[in-house]
């Protein structure tokens, strides 16, 4: 007997559910816009030029923007620009710090052990 292929249902608020998995349409969405901020991380990018790179909607993507921006995730320059914001940036380092750490366990244990990693 063929495997058959569940159709995603949606729920309200564009909940979508599929074999299990449950997504969010506005979320997706927005996380989709975060990316396509990295490399504009300087001069920023026009709301307008987002918004044909992602295939959507203007409006859309400014609801979008605003949403990352309240979260602390992107800035509107003065020039209507938008960007990462520096948030971002500091998250980032957390994971650095935390995995240079990581290592010098790593290390440490091997010249304890008298093995190299």
């Amino acid at each position: 007997m063929a495997a058959r292929i569940k159709s995603p249902k949606t729920w309200g608020c564009g909940v979508k559910r599929m074999a299990g998995t449950y997504t969010n349409n506005a979320q997706m969405r927005g996380y989709q816009t975060l990316k396509a901020l990295f490399g504009h991380e300087v001069a920023g990018i026009e709301c307008a030029e987002l918004a044909k790179q992602l295939g959507r909607e203007k409006a859309q993507v400014f609801k979008d923007l605003s949403t990352l921006q309240a979260a602390g995730f992107a800035e509107q320059l003065p020039d209507k620009r938008w960007r990462l914001s520096s948030n971002l940036a500091r998250e980032a380092i957390k994971i650095m710090n935390g995995l240079d750490m990581a290592r010098q366990r790593l290390d440490e244990t091997a010249r304890r052990y008298g093995a190299g990693l």
